[in-house]
């Protein structure tokens, strides 16, 4: 009797993990070994530590370090009002991750002779009238150096979305909204991360092969590497599972995140950064991006040339972190991302999702990375 008392109790227990998302994330569930616990104890620490500095609810991480070890973590609240942690399995918003999809596609139309990387933008009828547009390229677009004034920085920009986030907006209006500011500098003479070069990009990419921009990065990308839970949305809603995405009262960005912002339309954002995916579908995007599966081998070289004027962290779409990896990461209302892995396509990979945007200090996904890469240095390659 007492055996039977205590399997079921086991039985209770262990679906009471898998509620909590404990079972569901762990470095076995991808089938690697594990790093020492001695490292896996600093990853935690490391990471709990960021978690209580920025206020973020809720994390999904994963670390690979191919012949050394991996580790899959889930940690905080992934839904505040149920207060069931994430799980490997949930969907987030990817944000400006969604760039490397963008740029991959553009340099496979250049790849297929559709356009030149030099091409200027006047030779696109995009129903829009971009400033300098006989002189900016698609490489200046790529590289963001188009000298164009960035939307998303536009005074009106936050409050009209945060009073509809579900509004359905238009590329058109996201451009137009840029030129209303005229330039910003002369194309191809500084860098200056921006969200209109992305929207242009998408508008280049519908231009030229007459479907829409969802269509083309779900054929060229997501359906010949399988990824089953990566999607460019055409609705508000996530699919589930999801973690949910918060930010705290936008006048006071330090304060506790409890706004839910799960809920977006993607349209505001557009081919700069509306994608949604998972843990593993990056890991796999991420492995093909670094290795140039899908380009020519000229084309790739082209896409990892940091060599942007006065920076040497931006290539064509694809960032480099600190000279040690290459990637994106990404921020939107509710969601603050970063994926980097090793060029060549089988190195170190770091994945961090957060359901916390804005923070206190931007870019505080990468101070996640930071911490993890002191935690493994000595296991690089």
């Amino acid at each position: 009797m007492q055996s039977r008392i205590f399997h079921v109790f086991l039985m209770c227990l262990l679906l009471t993990f898998s509620a909590l998302g404990v079972s569901s994330c762990s470095t076995s569930t991808s089938g690697g070994q594990p790093f020492s616990q001695d490292v896996q104890d600093k990853l935690n620490s490391a990471v709990d530590a960021k978690m209580a500095e920025f206020g973020v609810p809720g994390v999904i991480v994963g670390v690979w370090v191919p012949g050394k070890g991996e580790w899959i973590s889930c940690k905080g609240v992934g839904d505040i009002k149920t207060g069931t942690g994430p799980t490997i399995y949930d969907h987030v918003r990817i944000a400006s991750i969604t760039k490397t999809f963008t740029a991959t596609v553009i340099l496979q139309l250049a790849d297929e002779k559709r356009l030149k990387l030099t091409d200027t933008l006047d030779m696109y009828d995009l129903g829009v009238t971009v400033p300098n547009r006989e002189k900016i390229t698609i490489r200046n677009l790529l590289n963001m150096t188009s000298g164009l004034f960035n939307f998303t920085s536009d005074v009106n920009f936050w409050p009209k979305f945060l009073a509809d986030p579900t509004a359905v907006w238009t590329p058109k209006q996201l451009v137009d909204m840029s030129i209303a500011h005229g330039v910003v500098a002369p194309p191809g003479q500084s860098y200056d991360y921006n969200n209109t070069n992305y929207v242009l990009l998408g508008m280049i990419i519908e231009k030229l092969t007459g479907n829409t921009v969802g269509a083309e990065i779900k054929s060229r990308i997501i359906d010949k590497l399988g990824l089953q839970n990566t999607i460019f949305p055409t609705t508000a809603e996530m699919p589930v599972p999801f973690m949910h995405g918060y930010r705290p009262d936008i006048a006071d960005t330090s304060g506790p995140a409890v706004i839910d912002m799960s809920v977006e339309s993607p349209t505001p954002i557009f081919t700069a950064g509306c994608m949604i995916s998972d843990l593993m579908d990056i890991k796999t995007w991420l492995q093909t991006l670094a290795s140039g599966m899908l380009l020519s081998p000229e084309m790739h070289k082209e896409q990892l040339s940091f060599a942007s004027p006065n920076t040497s962290s931006y290539g064509l779409g694809v960032m480099n972190f600190g000279g040690l990896l290459i990637g994106h990461s990404g921020e939107w209302p509710g969601y603050n991302n970063a994926a980097y892995t090793q060029a060549g396509g089988n190195g170190v990979t770091i994945i961090v999702f957060t359901n916390r945007y804005p923070s206190k200090i931007e870019g505080a996904v990468d101070q996640f990375t930071v911490e993890i890469i002191k935690v493994i240095a000595d296991l690089f390659p």
